[in-house]
């Protein structure tokens, strides 16, 4: 895998982000998404389209932003693996199951787990981070590329389902941001306190991060448009951490709770908005103000 040329699946807001930064480090980038139109940016900055997956697989190293495995699994077919060049690796970001990850690495060449924490504009700024799980020796090969898209790549080593397992676990931990920061500004605001002013205040102090201030800010404000992570894909991970965890037979207390508010928020609130907007689940839960 030391070509300058490589592919590129799924042009979503994540994906687009993560194709131009490797457009940026010189390399010749091939594009496919199901949606033509979203490689139109990424063709103007030089990007080649690609008509057909297989276009992109045919660059022998090819990087994909899909949104579940179900669509992975759509793409990277096994006909397609095996059609594929004799060293193909397949770099996938996708947030998915430990299980699929181990199902994908056996279909045959080349596999690497690397979903990434960040949203678009940490991509942009340089300031994701990767996390990665396979092959060693794909691993080493694939570590100049990947240190292009953002500011640390973390190894979690040779399993490859061990980089999955924890980007499962960081977004249980965001999940819980989000319903913690639901709880803590309803109540503010039913005290008629400043909640902007309660969010600024835990960025500079108990809890610096994107995390506490941007999801924090749009809580307090109720601004869940335009999206940068969906309730919809917010439950679907929510989903993985449970399976993940009843695989390993660990109980996750919390779980069911954030279930039923990220449900609710997926049914009632909007399934398209920002997963932010599960906040709307407490405060209409708050008496006298509807959702019971």
């Amino acid at each position: 895998m030391t070509t300058r040329q490589v592919g590129f699946i799924g042009l979503g807001k994540m994906g687009a982000a993560l194709a131009g930064r490797l457009l940026d480090a010189g390399y010749d980038v091939t594009v496919w998404s199901r949606t033509a139109a979203k490689a139109d940016d990424l063709l103007a900055r030089g990007a080649t389209r690609a008509d057909h997956p297989e276009d992109a697989i045919a660059t022998g190293t090819v990087f994909s932003m899909l949104s579940n495995e179900e669509a992975v699994r759509q793409v990277f077919t096994a006909d397609r693996i095996r059609s594929a060049p004799e060293d193909f690796v397949h770099v996938n970001h996708a947030t998915i199951s430990p299980a699929a990850a181990r199902e994908f690495a056996a279909h045959g060449g080349g596999y690497l787990s690397a979903p990434v924490i960040g949203r678009p504009e940490a991509v942009v700024a340089g300031k994701l981070a990767v996390l990665i799980s396979g092959d060693a020796a794909v691993r080493a090969a694939a570590a100049p590329m990947l240190a292009t898209l953002g500011r640390r790549v973390w190894d979690f080593g040779a399993a490859v389902d061990a980089a999955p397992t924890v980007k499962i676990a960081v977004n249980y931990l965001i999940l819980h941001a989000l319903q913690a920061l639901s709880e803590s500004i309803t109540l503010l605001q039913h005290a008629d306190l400043n909640a902007g002013r309660f969010v600024e205040m835990i960025n500079d102090s108990a809890f610096p991060g994107p995390v506490y201030s941007g999801y924090g800010a749009a809580i307090a404000t109720s601004t869940y448009t335009p999206p940068g992570f969906t309730t919809t894909l917010g439950l679907k991970d929510l989903n993985l951490a449970l399976g993940a965890a009843d695989e390993l037979g660990v109980a996750l207390p919390t779980g069911p709770i954030l279930h039923d508010v990220f449900a609710t928020a997926v049914e009632r609130i909007g399934a398209d908005l920002d997963w932010a907007s599960v906040a709307e689940v407490t405060r209409q839960r708050s008496p006298g103000n509807g959702i019971a």
